[in-house]
C-alpha cells in the first residue's frame, strides 16, 4: 500500500476512533466501563498515530515497545487516578 494511502486510512480510522470516543464518554455506563472504553480506544488511536502518522511501524522493535509503552503507562496511571475514588467510595 502506497505511503499516501496509509496516510488516509490511519486519518479516516482516527475519525471513527474519536466518534466511538464521544459516545462511549457520552453514554449512560458505569464509569469504569466507561474509562474502560475511552481510555482502550484512546491506545487503538495512540497505536494508529505510532504506525501510521510516526511511521514507526518500519524501525526496531525497541522504538516500537517504547513508544507503545507510554500510552499504556498513561492510560493505567489515568484510570487509577479516577476510579480508586470511585472503587473507595463503594
Amino acid at each position: 500500500m502506497s505511503n499516501t494511502k496509509v496516510l488516509i486510512f490511519c486519518w479516516l480510522a482516527l475519525v471513527v476512533a474519536t466518534a466511538i470516543t464521544v459516545y462511549f464518554g457520552g453514554s449512560a455506563m458505569t464509569l469504569a466501563s466507561q474509562v474502560a472504553a475511552v481510555l482502550i480506544v484512546a491506545i487503538i488511536k495512540s497505536g494508529l498515530i505510532i504506525d501510521g502518522f510516526m511511521e514507526l511501524r518500519h524501525t526496531e522493535r525497541r522504538w516500537r515497545v517504547i513508544m507503545y509503552g507510554w500510552p499504556l503507562a498513561m492510560s493505567l496511571i489515568i484510570a487509577a487516578t479516577l476510579l480508586i475514588p470511585y472503587f473507595m467510595a463503594v
